[in-house]
């Protein structure tokens, strides 16, 4: 099943920076630090800012975010040779974990500008900034306490011409994903029930649905049941 997970990573170009890990979770205060290392595989040196921000949600398909000073890297800009690794320390400010997970989006960024050892004329043998495409990697850290979990159901479903429309939320206190590896999918036609197949679900994108938020899901293959006679929906973990 050809599967879409929102809310997990970007990079802009596959030969730009790299970055890992690519998502981590802070759980325990005891973990001080998370560390990332940056590495620059190019044969020239690059200009790397490194920053923090909180994600607040995902409205139309946009991730919000927002500047925080609660999750600190250092350092947060360094340069890097050629074939260079450097290690980032991520730390949560935080007396005590949130009693609701907090997701953060770690960014490394490339600076726009060239720090090669560029000699010429015009410079008169100072180190030369030219402009240049850069481009960032990006990852994602959860923090949340230990026993934090999951709680995702469907509130309701609506019929449209593209298909099934499930409306659900997440009243636990971490993020998770309504995945056919961790949820059974059932649906209910004249008070006798289904269990969907895989077939069911084909092209469901799934994205994270973020703790104490909702998320919207369309089913446009279901074929084991007929759609229009389905009268409620629910999930069931495995």
């Amino acid at each position: 099943m050809k599967k879409i997970l929102l809310l997990v990573l970007v990079s802009n170009f596959l030969l730009a920076i790299n970055m890992v890990p690519l998502i981590s979770t802070l759980d325990s205060k005891k973990k001080k630090n998370i560390i990332f290392k940056v590495s620059n595989p190019t044969a020239e040196p690059v200009a790397v800012s490194f920053s923090v921000l909180k994600v607040l949600g995902v409205e139309n398909g946009k991730e919000q975010r927002e500047s925080t000073s609660i999750v600190q890297a250092y350092p947060s800009q360094f340069v890097l040779s050629p074939n260079e690794t450097k290690s980032v320390r991520v730390r949560y400010m935080g007396r005590t974990l949130p009693n609701i997970e907090e997701i953060y989006r770690v960014v490394a960024q490339e600076l726009n500008i060239d720090v090669g050892d560029n000699k010429d004329i015009d410079t008169k043998g100072k180190v030369s900034a030219k402009i240049k495409m850069r481009f960032s990697y990006e990852g994602l850290l959860f923090v949340h306490k230990k026993e934090a979990k999951e709680k995702i159901k469907i509130d309701s479903f609506n019929h449209t011409e593209n298909g099934l429309s499930l409306m659900m939320s997440n009243s636990g206190n971490m993020n998770g994903i309504p995945s056919l590896e961790d949820y059974n999918y059932f649906a209910s036609l004249n008070k006798k029930e289904y269990l969907l197949k895989e077939k069911d679900l084909k092209g469901l994108i799934y994205s994270r649905v973020l703790a104490g938020k909702t998320a919207t899901y369309l089913l446009k293959n279901i074929t084991s049941v007929p759609v229009d006679k389905i009268t409620s929906m629910r999930l069931e973990k495995k």
